[in-house]
């Protein structure tokens, strides 16, 4: 297929994003979604032995939908997205089930999500998922290991659940094993696995129901990483805690943190996204700043060494929108979409298999023909 993005028109301008473990979304201003990548970039699941494609893994391709969508998530092989009549729809992979399908999925399938209506939030991580409906309603679905659900289950529902004890929230992330949410009141809660402190409680104990977390300001947004976790305070402060072992909380010091620490940068952020270990934070400015493990060049400073204090990235500037995969992130501007780090897969298209400085992906102002 060919996706063309006309010079100047607003109906195909990039208005989101979101990076998977290893594959790219963009949303379009028309509900539209091209993808790069492996499993939930569109392309037919790898988990489908009945198809094969030669598809070449560098192009981009667009998302079959019979609705535009309002909203994307993308999980660990998996994608989620909100269309416009606010119902959830899934494409990809999945072990752990998906609305109740074990396996790959076909590139937009409608979820079987029982009563879920109305849905305004979505998120996808490794083996859970999660939804938020517009009363500001959390539901959960997928594996319990740990609590990663927020709740004492089963080891394994695929049916979303509403998660008890859990106030009305804003926001949800996902990381491996455990989930943070923020309220509409600016409150953070966290559950799930906590070998790292990743719930930010104050121990190691892993937890099966919301738990607040004690941050002395009101929460603006929030990111989980593998196992560590950003949040961003009204006042445009940024606090980690989790593991530390590549420096991603924006110190050398200790190795964990179970409590959020504050992380020094030179502006306030307006937003935050968290990889496998490395951390981004989006600031006032419109510069993206990075820290944390950079083997695959997920820093975008032209080279592989890990930084344990915020860099900036180079070459990017004007950004209004960031998001991180495992090992690679993206930024947006006004005028493109970039990205930089692991493309193994083929998420961030033409480059290298680790692309040390940002490359741009789609060019949102001026004509780009996507081939797939």
């Amino acid at each position: 297929m060919r996706i063309t993005i006309e010079p100047n028109s607003d109906s195909y301008a990039v208005s989101k994003v979101s990076c998977g473990r290893d594959h790219t979304l963009a949303l379009l201003s028309n509900g539209k979604v091209i993808g790069w990548g492996g499993d939930g970039s569109g392309r037919i699941p790898a988990m489908s032995p009945e198809y094969c494609t030669t598809i070449a893994p560098v192009h981009a391709v667009e998302v079959l939908l019979e609705v535009p969508l309002t909203t994307i998530a993308a999980g660990e092989g998996i994608s989620l997205g909100v269309t416009k009549r606010r119902e959830l729809i899934a494409w990809g992979a999945h072990g752990a089930g998906i609305g109740g399908a074990i396996g790959a999925l076909a590139p937009a399938t409608p979820l079987a999500i029982g009563e879920l209506k109305e849905i305004h939030v979505a998120a996808a991580g490794e083996f859970q998922c999660a939804a938020i409906d517009e009363g500001g309603v959390l539901f959960t679905w997928g594996l319990d290991v740990d609590g990663a659900l927020g709740r004492k289950d089963t080891a394994h529902d695929p049916a979303p659940r509403r998660v008890g004890g859990m106030p009305s929230a804003k926001l949800v992330s996902i990381g491996k094993g455990f989930m943070l949410a923020v309220t509409r009141a600016g409150a953070l809660y966290a559950w799930g696995s906590n070998a790292a402190g990743q719930l930010g409680v104050g121990d190691l104990h892993s937890c099966d129901a919301p738990t607040r977390v004690h941050i002395a300001a009101h929460v603006r947004a929030v990111a989980a990483g593998a196992s560590h976790a950003l949040a961003i305070t009204d006042a445009g402060e940024v606090r980690a805690w989790g593991s530390n072992n590549h420096g991603q909380l924006g110190r050398d010091q200790p190795k964990y943190s179970a409590t959020p620490v504050a992380v020094t940068l030179p502006e306030r952020a307006q937003a935050v996204a968290a990889g496998m270990f490395f951390s981004l934070a989006l600031g006032e400015s419109g510069h993206v700043y990075a820290w944390g493990w950079n083997a695959r060049g997920q820093l975008g400073q032209s080279d592989d060494q890990d930084r344990s204090q915020p860099v900036r990235v180079p070459d990017v500037a004007g950004v209004i929108a960031i998001a991180a995969g495992q090992a690679h992130a993206v930024a947006l501007t006004s005028s493109s979409l970039v990205g930089w780090g692991s493309n193994a897969a083929g998420q961030i298209g033409g480059a290298d298999s680790a692309q040390r400085h940002p490359l741009m992906l789609v060019a949102t102002s001026s004509k780009e023909t996507l081939h797939a």
